[in-house]
Order: structure tokens, then sequence, then C-alpha cells
């Protein structure tokens, strides 16, 4: 039978090496290898082997370290070149392939193997070709600027960059509602904030401010939701700036 570049003469218990020696096996190793040629590309499990082993000596522990130098001496002479032809499934039990496994399989079964210098260039070139396509898939950030920017000056001297957010809604009604709420930011006497910018909807019944200013220790944020039904009605009094936080 032939096992790789050996051949296993199963009649003379012989097992014949790549080179033309030839071995001699003994009784343990002819019967583990004419098993695990039987069963050639499968997973032999050692608890079968020990089992062959001790079916005529009764212990166990002596036939498991037995089954050891058997496999040991087994793989010597197939030989490890590229890999060894008996393979050991950690687990389970050992296997023998009828020829030298391709180098696809055991790197993809071995984490220690090692690889060339044109599998390197390939797996570098797959990843690059990898990130380019998913970057080409990933959508750059959009800025979406302000429909209303002001700078104002509080009456202590610090200054507040008002933004406002309407969306493409430009008409009267939107303008005097935007300058209404910033003529009232202008008269706060003290503003904790370095820029105020402020989302309105469309039916102008929701105001979302995002506050913003600048510590020592970073930045601090802080987001006010403001709903109403007539904003410029019950906007008409600057209290709502102090209950809201945005002025102080």
């Amino acid at each position: 039978m032939q096992i790789g570049d050996c051949w296993f003469d199963a009649h003379e218990h012989l097992l014949v090496d790549a080179s033309g020696c030839r071995w001699i096996l003994s009784v343990d190793e002819f019967q583990v290898l004419s098993v695990l040629a039987k069963n050639q590309g499968k997973v032999v499990s050692r608890f079968e082997l020990i089992q062959l082993l001790s079916s005529y000596d009764k212990d166990s522990l002596r036939c498991d370290d037995q089954l050891d130098d058997v496999i040991k001496r087994i793989r010597s002479i197939l030989g490890k070149k590229p890999y060894s032809l008996l393979d050991t499934v950690r687990g389970e039990g050992f296997i023998l392939y009828p020829s030298q496994t391709s180098m696809r399989y055991k790197l993809l079964s071995s984490p220690t193997s090692q690889i060339n210098t044109l599998q390197f260039l390939f797996i570098i070139l797959v990843s690059l070709m990898t990130l380019y396509g998913i970057n080409m898939h990933i959508s750059h950030p959009t800025v979406i600027a302000p429909n209303y920017r002001q700078q104002i000056m509080m009456h202590n001297g610090s200054s507040s960059e008002i933004k406002f957010y309407t969306g493409q809604h430009y008409e009267a009604n939107m303008k005097l509602f935007v300058k209404q709420m910033i003529s009232q930011m202008e008269a706060c006497a003290v503003s904790p904030w370095q820029s105020i910018a402020a989302n309105v909807s469309t039916d102008r019944k929701l105001i979302s401010f995002i506050l913003r200013n600048n510590r020592e220790n970073g930045l601090k944020f802080q987001t006010v939701k403001l709903m109403s039904d007539n904003f410029i009605a019950d906007t008409s009094q600057p209290d709502w700036l102090i209950l809201s936080g945005i002025c102080s």
C-alpha cells in the first residue's frame, strides 16, 4: 500500500521509505499502522488505538505511553517533508493522509505554520482590495451650513455664536421667528455658552438646542428641547431663556 512516498508491505510487516530503506515494524507498530492505513484520511481515536494495544496487555497506562512511542517511530519513518503524513488531531486522535497534505490545508489548520513571500504578498493584496471596496461604500460626512448665523455680545463682555437651522424654509414667518429669538438672546445678561445651535422644525412647534462651552477640562454640552403651539407668543418674554438654561 502506498503511503505518500513510502510503501507499506502488510504481508512482510515492512515499511519502505522514500530512500528505499526497509524498516521492520514491531507488532505494535504494525497493528497501529494497519488501522491508520485502513482509515486513511479519517481520524482514528486515541482510545481505539489504546484498546488495540491493550488487547494483549492489560496495563492501560503502559499502553498509553506505548502508543506515543509507536506514533513517534512511524512518523519518523514516513518523514516530515514538507509535512508529516501522520498528524495529531488534538482531543480526538490521529489521522494518516494518503499523500502529502497541501500547503493550503495546513495553513488553515495550523496557526504556527509559516507562509512564503508570494503567499504573504497575496494576502496583503487581498486585504488592500477589501479595504478599498469598503472605503468606496463609506459615505463621507456632510457639513450643513446654518440658515442664520450671528455673533452676539453679552452684557458682561462675553460673546456667543448663535446658529439656526431651519432647512429649506425661508418664508417671512420663519425669519420673524428667528429674529425674535436672536434679539431675546442678545438681551441676556450672561450666557454660559460659547456656541448655541438651534434646529427648528418645519411647523415651528419644536426647537432643539445644542449648547456648547469650552472649558479647561474639556468641552461641556447640553441639549434642550422646547415644544409649543405658538412660540412667538410663548417666547414674547425672555424668561424662557433662563428657565431653559440658555441664559443665566
